[in-house]
């Protein structure tokens, strides 16, 4: 993980500093008035992937980068009916992701942009834990919730996933501050599962084949989110 990190940091300012060099000989060589200057912005992200912020660097006019973080952090509680037992349900979800993504403007416009790139997912797991309210007859025998036990379901995700969307309204400030929109989605690597239970609900074996099963589809993380763009060059 470290290594993809690194390996990100150094492609990003490798070809910033490219691009400052292009830029600067462009404006030392060519007698055009108007030259292009290199916008930099800082981004601070909220959205389906959770809050981050970026540093957002413009090579050419219709070409810019973006190298940043995202995280999730969700906890949540809820009783709700199981198979006609009232239980409670704890759910967490611990996402954090590096990302190195680039901007393109096909048109004549800075509105509209596609984008692509990749993330690396440093930790992705989701966890729900079901626990009964209370005590339970079956039949004649009566059974206190210790006696049942618990049940927990487990979904894990790691490694690099490749990204592609579309940016809408302006990259960069004008001035100092803007809002923009990215709509889009990662695609996931196959997530690891484990379907685990205690005491009376502890023979899950066959439960745990189909709940992978189950959860091998769901590789496609979609993405809509505000960026909130601070302009610094």
């Amino acid at each position: 993980m470290k290594t993809f990190i690194s390996t990100l940091l150094t492609m990003f300012f490798y070809i910033v500093a490219y691009a400052q060099q292009s830029n600067t000989k462009t404006e030392t060589g060519s007698g055009n008035t108007a030259q292009f200057v290199s916008p930099i912005s800082l981004q601070v992200l909220v959205g389906s992937q959770g809050i981050g912020a970026d540093v957002k660097y413009g090579f050419l006019p219709k070409l810019s980068g973006r190298l940043g973080f995202g995280i999730i952090p969700i906890n949540a509680n809820r009783g709700f009916q199981f198979f006609g037992f009232p239980v409670q349900g704890q759910f967490s979800t611990s996402f954090s992701n590096v990302h190195l993504l680039a901007d393109y403007s096909p048109f004549n416009t800075n509105s509209f942009r596609l984008v692509g790139g990749a993330s690396y997912i440093t930790q992705g797991k989701a966890t729900a834990v079901i626990t009964p309210s209370g005590g339970y007859n079956i039949g004649s025998q009566s059974l206190t919730k210790d006696q049942i036990g618990v049940l927990q379901a487990d979904v894990t995700w790691k490694g690099v996933a490749p990204y592609l969307g579309i940016a809408l309204f302006k990259g960069f400030p004008g001035r100092l501050l803007n809002v923009n929109l990215d709509v889009g989605t990662y695609y996931l690597s196959r997530p690891g599962t484990s379907f685990t239970g205690t005491k009376l609900l502890s023979d899950n074996d066959a439960n745990n084949i189909q709940f992978n099963k189950n959860m091998q589809g769901y590789r496609w993380m979609p993405v809509v989110q505000l960026n909130f763009n601070l302009r610094i060059r």
